[in-house]
This record gives C-alpha cells, sequence and structure tokens, in this order.
C-alpha cells in the first residue's frame, strides 16, 4: 500500500497486517491515520454533516441546524485536542467522553485517538437518562480527563459531582484553540494497544468495558466497508457511544473517506421522518438502524410523508443491535416502497461489542431472509423447518460471517459442536477483543479456549445464522427452553405496546409474567376491556406456545428498564416484579 505523507509534514502513516482477515494478509491502516491521509489528499471533501436543532444567540427559539466539517477541518480539529490531551497526559491515559451528539463527539473520539489515549465513549448528562449506568463507568473507568462542550458545562459538572470523580479536569472540546495543533505530535502506537473502551448495554448485567486495541478498531471498519462499499454518504441517528453508532456512524464511514451525516437519536424519537427525509435529501447509499427503529417509522410517517421522499439511493439497511423481526421487516419495506425503497435493501446483522461490533451480516441485494421452525421442537434445542404457522417460529436470518471471523454453536458444557441443533454462539476473529478492563473473572469465563462466548442462542440453517435469544433470559418449563422473544412477538400481535416475558420461579415449574407497558389507547380502556385483553393474551399463548401466563401486568409508558441502546433488561424487570414494583 502507498500513502503519501500528509501536508501536515509529519511522517506517512504507519500500516500493520491482518493475516486473520483473508486468505492473504490485510494491510491496515490505523483509524487516525487513515483520516489524516483522507485530509491530505481530499480535504476539502465533506466528513461530517449534523443536523440538529440548537439554541442561536439571539433568538427566543431553537432553530434547525446543518453544521458540516470537511477532512481537513475535522483533521485539524482533532490535532488541536490531541496537542492539547498529550500536554497533561501520557498514553494510556482513560478520557472520558461526555459530549452531546454532535460535531463535537466525533472529534473528541479522533483526539483520542491521534493523542494515543484511551477514549471512554459515554453521553452528556440528560434530564430523562438516568446517571447510574454514567456514574458506575466513570468509577469502573478512573478517567484522567473529561471532554465535553460549553454547552453542557453545568449538567457534566453535576453528574460528575455525583460519581464522585476527582481525577482530573474537564475539558471543553469546543473551546480548543485550532493553533493548538502546531504542537501535535503523532504519537508511539501498536496494533495491539488499546484504543478505547466499549462499556457494555448492561442488558443482562452490570456494564463492563471492553478492551478494543487499534488492530480491533481497523479491522472492524474493513470488514463493515468489505460489505457496504461501494458508498458515498452514510446517514444515521443510533447513539454513538453506543458500539454500532461508534462503528457504523464513524469508524467505518471516515475509514472509507465517506461522507457521514448525523441526526441525534432524540431527533430521531420525536419525529422519525427526520431519518427518512436525510437518507432522501443526501441520497444516502448506507444507514443503520436496531429493529424497533423499523416499527417506529412504520407507526409514526404517514403514506403522505412517505410519498415526499426518495430512498431509491438506498442500497444498505443494516439492522442490527437487537432481534430481527420479518414483519416489521416486510412493515417497513412496503410501507415505503412508494419512496423507491428497493425491498433488497434491508441487511439483518448480528454482533455484540466483545466482538467490536460485527459478526455476521446478510449480503448486500439480498435482503431479509426469514425462515420458521417448529417451535416445540425449537424449545427442545432441535432445528426443524416447517411452513409457517400457528406453530411454527418466524426467525430472519442475520447472514453469514463478516471476513476473518468464525462462528460456531457450541454446546455451552462441553464446548462440542451441535449441528442442526440451538447451541451457544461462539465467535472467533481479528475483532475478537481480549477481555474486559480489570474484571479478569469475567473475563475468563466469557473469553474461553480461544473462543469469545457470546451467551446468544442460536443455530445455523442454509449457510445463515438464525439467534432465538439470550441465555440468560430463557424461561425453563418442564424442562424446555421458551425464548422471551418468541413470547413477546405472540403478545404484542395482541396488543401492539412495548411488552417482556420473564420467568420466575414457581412450585412446582416456573412461572410466566407478562408485564406490557399501556399506550395511550390502552390507557383510555375501560377495565373490563383491559381484563378482556389480558385474556386474550393469556389464550393466545397458551395455544401457539402451550405456556400458561401466571400474571398480565400493565405498567405506565417508559416504567419498563431499559439499556442506552433501548432494549428492555429482563433481569431487572424480573427482580422489579419480585419486590412488588408492578405488582402480582
Amino acid at each position: 500500500m502507498s500513502i503519501d505523507a500528509p501536508r501536515t509534514g509529519h511522517a506517512a502513516p504507519e500500516c500493520f497486517a491482518l493475516p486473520a482477515l483473508g486468505p492473504r494478509p490485510v494491510v491496515l491502516e490505523y483509524l487516525a491515520d487513515t483520516v489524516r491521509r483522507t485530509a491530505a489528499e481530499r480535504g476539502e471533501a465533506p466528513a461530517l454533516t449534523v443536523l440538529g436543532d440548537r439554541r442561536v444567540r439571539g433568538r427566543a427559539r431553537r432553530t434547525d441546524t446543518v453544521v458540516t466539517l470537511t477532512y481537513a477541518e475535522l483533521d485539524l480539529r482533532a490535532r488541536a485536542l490531541a496537542a492539547e490531551l498529550q500536554a497533561t497526559y501520557p498514553p494510556g491515559t482513560r478520557v472520558a467522553v461526555l459530549c452531546p451528539h454532535d460535531e463535537h463527539y466525533v472529534v473528541a473520539f479522533l483526539g483520542c485517538l491521534y493523542a494515543g489515549v484511551i477514549a471512554v465513549p459515554l453521553y452528556a448528562p440528560e434530564l430523562f437518562r438516568s446517571q447510574t449506568r454514567l456514574r458506575s463507568v466513570l468509577r469502573d473507568s478512573t478517567p484522567g480527563c473529561v471532554l465535553t462542550t460549553s454547552a453542557v458545562r453545568s449538567a457534566v459538572r453535576t453528574a460528575l459531582s455525583g460519581a464522585a470523580w476527582q481525577h482530573g479536569p474537564v475539558l471543553h472540546v469546543d473551546e480548543v484553540p485550532s493553533h493548538r495543533a502546531e504542537k501535535w505530535r503523532r504519537p508511539p502506537v501498536a496494533p495491539e494497544d488499546v484504543a478505547y473502551l466499549q462499556y457494555t448495554s448492561g442488558s443482562t448485567g452490570a456494564p463492563a468495558g471492553v478492551r478494543v486495541t487499534h488492530a480491533n478498531l481497523s479491522a472492524a471498519a474493513y470488514q463493515m466497508r468489505s460489505r457496504f462499499m461501494p458508498a458515498r454518504t452514510a446517514v444515521s441517528w443510533v447513539p454513538l457511544f453506543h458500539d454500532m453508532g461508534l462503528i457504523c456512524a464513524i469508524a467505518s464511514p471516515l475509514g472509507a473517506g465517506m461522507h457521514m451525516v448525523h441526526l441525534s437519536p432524540m431527533s430521531f424519537l420525536h419525529r422519525p421522518y427526520r431519518w427518512l427525509r436525510a437518507l432522501s435529501d443526501y441520497r444516502a447509499n448506507w444507514t443503520v438502524t436496531p429493529n424497533f427503529g423499523l416499527t417506529h417509522c412504520v407507526r409514526r410517517v404517514d403514506a403522505e410523508e412517505a410519498a415526499t421522499l426518495d430512498l431509491s439511493g438506498l442500497r444498505a439497511l443494516a439492522i442490527g443491535g437487537e432481534p430481527v423481526h420479518a414483519g416489521s421487516v416486510s412493515a417497513f419495506v412496503e410501507a415505503f416502497a412508494v419512496a423507491g425503497l428497493d425491498p433488497r435493501s434491508p441487511v439483518p446483522c448480528y454482533g455484540l461489542a466483545e466482538a467490536t461490533l460485527s459478526v455476521t451480516m446478510t449480503p448486500n441485494g439480498t435482503g431479509a431472509v426469514a425462515g420458521s421452525f417448529d417451535r416445540a421442537a425449537l424449545t427442545a434445542g432441535a432445528v426443524r423447518p416447517v411452513p409457517h404457522g400457528p406453530d411454527a417460529v418466524r426467525l430472519v436470518s442475520n447472514g453469514t460471517p463478516v471476513p476473518g471471523v468464525t462462528v460456531r454453536i457450541a454446546d455451552p458444557a462441553t464446548g462440542a459442536e451441535t449441528p442442526g441443533r440451538v447451541g451457544e454462539i461462539w465467535v472467533n476473529g481479528p475483532t475478537r477483543t481480549d477481555g474486559y478492563w480489570q474484571a479478569p473473572e469475567r473475563t475468563a469465563r466469557v473469553y474461553a479456549d480461544g473462543w469469545l462466548r457470546t451467551g446468544d442462542w442460536g443455530f445455523r440453517h442454509d449457510g445463515g445464522l438464525y439467534v432465538v435469544g439470550r441465555m440468560d433470559d430463557v424461561i425453563i418449563v418442564r424442562g424446555r427452553n421458551h425464548y422471551p422473544e418468541d413470547i413477546e412477538a405472540t403478545v404484542e400481535s395482541v396488543a401492539p405496546v412495548a411488552a417482556t416475558a420473564i420467568g420466575v420461579e414457581g412450585d412446582p415449574t416456573a412461572r410466566l409474567i407478562v408485564l406490557m407497558e399501556a399506550d395511550a389507547a390502552m390507557t383510555a380502556l375501560p377495565a373490563p376491556d383491559r381484563e378482556a385483553l389480558a385474556e386474550r393474551i393469556r389464550q393466545t399463548v397458551s395455544r401457539q406456545h402451550g405456556l400458561a401466563v401466571h400474571d398480565v401486568v400493565v405498567v405506565r409508558g417508559g416504567t419498563l428498564p431499559r439499556t442506552t441502546s433501548g432494549k428492555i433488561q429482563r433481569r431487572l424487570c424480573r427482580e422489579r416484579y419480585l419486590a412488588g414494583a408492578y405488582g402480582t
């Protein structure tokens, strides 16, 4: 690979080879070097655009804003921030990123890579979000410095005070003068050095900091590019501190020299049309969303708005972060066919933070591939394809392994492969990280015998990976495994609201509990109608799953605990139910 020296006058970027990415070693750059090289070669090209609504000086109300940074501007700001960090902090220092979801977040993350310090991607404190996770991560990672912006200065100060953090100063990314870039020097970096700590969502336990190395990061960006390129523009609303947002909306697009368009998660949640409008306006080729984003658009974007869009340029709609539902994908494709959406554009994926996100992806141009499997057989661990019907589970294939990744379906007790049966998904490859920050026991449990044990049940069929649920969440009744996701889909077919299924100890077997968040329509139902709805749910679950629902509990909207990525925390739901928080 030939790389010209950047116009900054510093040495050309360094490269390293990863044999595990293919039949022949693949030569990769560090992400920071790639951005510097692009800034030297195409400095005027747009790197990122942020669509938002901000309070503008001199105006009483917030207004729509568009901020664009070219690659030259992004590189300059990242070098300036890195120089500021290098003046005080040696390589390897943890630096927490508590910036809003805007251009300053990207500058902060890149600045850490440029400086050789270890980034800890977090988020700016917000009123609607509990600070428990934020404080837990700060205590665990003990950062020497915090990066934020002047706009959230007060909120960050309050959050840090609550976390009893006293380890160093708070730097405001937006106040670092650009002339500081002259002081920057490229730090010594090795592929095995930790680039950042990616804290898990905490869906089944306390958040843990995954040690992501520079080699992991570069390999992950390469894997994404290998599946989604050629592409010029990508759009995302996924949180930047989440592994999906960080890899799909920062590392991979910048590693490919693309134009990345961002809007905030809150902007999407308040009006999902904004995401689709951005895809249309910027002629995006590539975007990403969890499954609920599809459902949110179908429910909140009407046919008249859909007709104003042009989604014909979208080649890859990556869907991940949570189980992908066939009904959600088909409803989205149908709703936005009028906008020119290619039905082959959905790309269901599977991944996790410990694998630097990507494990499997559906090949581009295939579209979502769904299969129907005998429900009773599946609860016994057997994989038996059947025609779709009331006794079948319809699951979506998450595709095939990305370059260099090996997937094994194993008996969790023996490690033996389980062809034709459900087993634990084990993963290996160049994006497999080496463990958790300061958690040797958890590392030894999850990273065993050269494999990453994902804690997910799954199987392979016709070359594709199918995920059936978390091992920690499975409900065992009379020796059979019942998967909450399957039961929840049944409940939501009767009442289209957020629901979760949990199992609690009973005599002589586990009891099934269904918790549902009431929407406006359910809240308005008279008591007799609510009771009738609960009875329909009991009958439907009994008929399709052969299970008796011990309790159906309706709770206020927004009551069920969720992770930062929006997943319902079933373990915490179970604890609260048993404590009487939801009634019995």
